[in-house]
């Protein structure tokens, strides 16, 4: 792996030791040739913390491709899909993160903390996630599918999911959207869920998406990373991982 396209720094408040200073260190250390910092964007108040990255950036790149992104979360108080802000500007590459349960708005690290039944989640998650896939600003879509995993675990009615996402992969093949494998993710996953989940990026490639490689780093040693990424990759065609490159280029032709 020569990229890493889902890095956060300690700027999110979250990822100790995440310097943009340690974060290029690491990445050469790693011999990774282009890395995307996409820290968490929370709200219209945490804008500013692009310019912060650029001039941290700017201080330290060397040789390194460094692309300053930007993570800008789904608002978790509605079930549109619709993000806490709007695309900032200072942001070259978007990624957007599905991480609350709609309409409630609370992180669920289990089905437990989901406050919702699971047919009214279903539902919601699935109105939350086409309309994310329908909004052209966006890059990226992160780690798709951990919110469900999360909130519903093995009990998750997959063949419903997979409908849902056949149809989040015609809307993101017809804005630009990437699908992210993200490394992060294979860490939260149940045994069950794990096997299947390079259903979804099957699901995406047949409608056309393309598909790239993210660790979600909070933490220097995570970054490049490629265990979970890489067992999905070997239940996929050979070449389904595209570069940074090849995305903006394609969602450059689609404007």
């Amino acid at each position: 792996m020569r990229y890493d396209l889902h890095i956060h720094t300690e700027y999110c408040g979250h990822a100790p030791g995440m310097t943009v200073e340690a974060i290029c260190a690491g990445a050469a250390e790693r011999k990774l040739e282009t890395i995307a910092i996409t820290d968490h964007i929370y709200g219209p108040q945490s804008v500013s913390v692009l310019e912060k990255i650029r001039q941290d950036v700017r201080a330290c790149r060397g040789g390194l491709e460094v692309i300053v992104g930007a993570e800008v979360d789904v608002d978790g108080d509605f079930a549109d899909g619709r993000l806490v802000c709007d695309v900032p500007e200072g942001a070259d590459y978007v990624i957007a993160g599905v991480h609350y349960v709609p309409t409630v708005g609370n992180y669920p690290w289990r089905p437990e903390q989901n406050n919702l039944e699971a047919g009214t989640f279903m539902r919601y998650w699935k109105s939350t996630l086409l309309g994310v896939a329908s909004n052209p600003k966006v890059h990226t879509l992160a780690h798709p599918g951990r919110l469900l995993a999360a909130a519903l675990g093995p009990a998750v009615d997959w063949a419903a999911a997979m409908e849902v996402f056949g149809q989040a992969a015609g809307l993101s093949e017809k804005n630009g959207i990437a699908w992210e494998i993200n490394e992060l993710t294979g860490d939260r996953l149940s045994p069950e869920l794990k096997g299947k989940w390079h259903q979804i990026y099957e699901v995406a490639l047949q409608a056309g998406v393309k598909l790239v490689y993210g660790s979600d780093a909070h933490e220097p040693a995570a970054m490049g990373k490629f265990v979970f990424a890489e067992y999905i990759l070997s239940k996929l065609p050979s070449g389904s991982l595209s570069t940074l490159r090849e995305i903006l280029e394609w969602k450059k032709g689609l404007a």
